[in-house]
């Protein structure tokens, strides 16, 4: 079979000796330059190579498409006008393994927001069981460099995976929320939202379990769907089926990361993992970086890395977890098309002073705002003047709700960045 890849990012590239083991033609398609090292490899191959999508595409039997492929480019044209059959890595990877590995058990977790904690956990639980687990997918590690002989396989999904995917079914999935995003890659709101419920309707195609939140479950029909939400969640317990599950761990029990919680919980007990095993490893579970980590405190005041939070709906759960805390709130970065009131309505009501810096501030003015909004240059500005005016017991926490594009390379870089600062601040 003719296979091109489209896109020859971190994806694609752990696809290359899966298909040439196979003894597929594999060709490379992108709409830019190739690096130096990637020239090189697939000069090693033998394998043809296009720097602007043309016949390569054109005359493929299948194209795996990598997930940053917009479907209203140069390539999304080619392929529809051209009836080209499509699939992702993450679908053409997951019909590899279950082909050798028929038992293994697959989770996928999608949503808006919370789907790398969610997976991170749930990943977590079953390696506390001492189970045989792959953790990965969008969350950095792609599916085709996983081991075919693992029991759990547990997968965040991206709307761009689930987009260019057709039949990715997991056993389990998961919809953890929806709220707009992703806007300047989706045609609309709708699009964005059919990507996520394509994957929980493939499930229950299979008669497996969908995991969604109730918010949103009417747009959702089977026999086996499990409708949840933050609030099963309450005094450290969740309660599933009249078994009551401790939640002993400070930071999982936050408003921003309840939804997190429930939903890892309930896939845990439906694969059967012991009640006991799953208290540990919520026990015993470490936030992520850039995830309201904490970072110190100084002087009494506690200094929090909230940089994944780059749309509203992130931040504004996030800012609850502080309601009945003295805080101030950062926001920055490029604005994803949204509705800002919601985020804008959450800070004056409940925070102390918000400053905005970067692309966000032209945003923000077109609100009506209150005086707790400052509006300053930069990072280092806004935590020199929120250090210097902060009293004791105080939070200052940077959950941008925004793109961390126009002033930094990505939300690690922006993230790590105000850690450094922070932690040279001296009291």
């Amino acid at each position: 079979m003719k296979i091109c890849l489209v896109g020859f990012g971190k994806s694609n590239k752990k696809l290359v000796n899966i298909l040439l083991d196979q003894g597929h033609e594999i060709y490379i398609s992108q709409d830019n330059k190739l690096t130096e090292e990637d020239i090189f490899l697939l000069k090693k191959y033998d394998i043809p190579y296009e720097e602007s999508h043309d016949k390569m595409l054109k005359n493929c039997d299948l194209a795996i498409i990598s997930p940053g492929v917009n479907p209203y480019g140069k390539a999304g044209k080619i392929i529809f006008e051209n009836n080209i059959n499509y699939t992702t890595e993450i679908e053409y990877s997951w019909n590899f393994i279950k082909k050798a590995n028929p038992k293994s058990i697959f989770v996928g977790i999608t949503g808006t927001n919370g789907k790398t904690t969610t997976t991170s956990l749930l990943g977590h639980i079953l390696h506390c069981n001492n189970s045989e687990v792959f953790v990965g997918g969008n969350i950095g590690v792609p599916l085709a460099n996983a081991p075919i002989n693992a029991k759990y396989y547990i997968l965040e999904v991206s709307s761009f995976q689930l987009f260019w995917s057709k039949n990715f079914s997991p056993e389990i999935s998961i919809l953890l929320n929806l709220a707009p995003d992703h806007l300047n890659w989706h045609k609309d709101l709708d699009e964005y939202y059919d990507s996520k419920f394509k994957m929980l309707k493939n499930t229950q195609k299979i008669n497996g379990l969908s995991i969604i939140n109730k918010d949103i479950q009417k747009n959702i029909n089977g026999n086996n769907i499990y409708a949840f939400s933050k609030d099963f969640l309450k005094n450290s317990n969740i309660i599933i089926n009249n078994k009551t599950i401790k939640v002993e761990n400070e930071f999982l029990n936050f408003d921003i990361y309840k939804e997190n919680t429930v939903a890892a919980t309930i896939a845990a007990y439906n694969l059967n993992i012991p009640i006991s095993n799953i208290e540990f490893g919520l026990r015993s579970f470490k936030n992520l970086n850039h995830r309201i980590e904490f970072i110190k405190t100084l002087k009494g005041v506690s200094f929090y890395n909230d940089s994944k939070a780059t749309n509203v709906h992130a931040a504004v759960n996030a800012f609850k977890s502080f309601r009945n805390k003295v805080y101030t709130a950062f926001l920055c970065g490029i604005p994803k098309n949204e509705d800002m009131s919601s985020l804008i309505d959450e800070l004056e009501k409940n925070s102390k002073n918000i400053y905005v810096f970067g692309d966000m501030i032209s945003e923000i003015k077109k609100y009506n705002l209150s005086d707790k909004f400052i509006f300053t240059e930069n990072v280092d500005k806004a935590l020199y003047m929120a250090f210097k005016n902060s009293i004791q017991n105080e939070n200052i926490i940077l959950s941008p709700a925004g793109a961390s594009f126009d002033q930094f390379k990505n939300y690690e870089d922006r993230g790590d960045y105000f850690k450094k600062i922070v932690n040279s601040l001296e009291g």
